[in-house]
């Protein structure tokens, strides 16, 4: 039996069935475009992370017109993929592309939306950091969010030593912009919620030992 790594949930068989359901949502999008630069000589030599960002890079060449028209078309795609990490390609989209401030409003919402399927919590932090202010506020908003999914992103999204993700070093001298939310989450009905606020105090834990131990 053939090895697996994680990195081959970026198979040929998902660029394929990606490739489809784009066109479903995008009749103009060429698919033999998409595939030939997918699959550009270097595809086995990348490993989880890079195939994730050469997809989204590869996903803004394949597709035409504006930012928000390609936010338009991955909304509806992201949605026929539910299985988590492939979906991470959605997120890490508006990262890649949806940080200017023009863009603001089209990337919070795209975020909410691909949350939902796989998350965003790694990409809301260059949000958090480059708009701390009214992204805190948005995060604060979604911790009352009927969804759960986006709740539990208020909560991961601005944790201070997310595993894998950028760091959030204000966070770390001091995490009282975090507080007010995690107070909202921390009797979430939802498993998938409080176990991420305790991942959240867990870190504040880290610098703030005694604020965590009040808090919890």
């Amino acid at each position: 039996m053939a090895e697996f790594y994680l990195k081959d949930v970026y198979s040929k068989d998902f660029y394929n069935q990606l490739a489809e359901v784009l066109k479903k949502h995008s009749p103009s999008f060429n698919k033999k475009k998409f595939l030939s630069l997918i699959f550009d000589g270097q595809h086995q030599n990348r490993e989880l992370k890079e195939r994730m960002h050469h997809a989204a890079a590869t996903l803004n060449k394949a597709l035409t017109g504006s930012y928000q028209k390609k936010i338009s078309i991955l909304k509806p795609t992201a949605a026929e993929f539910k299985n988590g990490l492939t979906g991470l390609i959605f997120p890490d989209f508006v990262e890649m592309f949806g940080t200017n401030e023009a863009d603001y409003d089209t990337s919070i919402d795209a975020l909410a939306h691909f949350t939902q399927f796989s998350s965003s919590e790694f990409a809301i932090r260059p949000f958090i950091i480059k708009y701390p202010k009214k992204t805190m506020a948005q995060l604060l908003k979604w911790a009352s969010h009927e969804n759960y999914h986006i709740r539990r992103l208020a909560s991961e999204g601005c944790r201070s030593r997310l595993p894998w993700a950028m760091a959030l070093p204000e966070f770390k001298k001091n995490p009282a912009p975090i507080l007010p939310i995690l107070e909202l989450l921390k009797a979430d009905k939802m498993d998938y919620v409080y176990r991420s606020v305790a991942n959240n105090l867990n870190d504040i834990s880290k610098d703030h030992p005694d604020l965590a131990l009040e808090l919890a």
